[in-house]
């Protein structure tokens, strides 16, 4: 996947769990990105709007990962427990 949003922009979390709904019909409760979550329904409403809002690489810069232009996410559907996300494949993603 192309991660990059309407704008032309690097997509935000939010933009890759909208593609993913509309995409697969999957409903994702948490995203992640190895063992960093980028997204976690579970967490209170100020902390799930903060990660919504973030763009992908925000995360990898923490990270001391700047410059990393593809990503494997891996994600946890709406209905599945964690161990789920090992059964499907990760999300690829191209950063601009």
């Amino acid at each position: 996947m192309r991660a990059v949003g309407a704008d032309g922009q690097e997509m935000t979390v939010q933009e890759v769990l909208d593609w993913l709904q509309r995409t697969h019909g999957w409903t994702v409760t948490m995203l992640l990105r190895g063992h960093t979550v980028l997204y976690d329904r579970e967490e209170d409403e100020e902390t799930r709007t903060r990660q919504r809002a973030q763009r992908l690489s925000e995360n990898l810069e923490d990270a001391r990962e700047p410059g990393q232009r593809e990503l494997e996410l891996y994600y946890v559907c709406e209905g599945e427990d964690a161990e789920a996300e090992d059964a499907r494949p990760p999300l690829l993603c191209s950063l601009p």
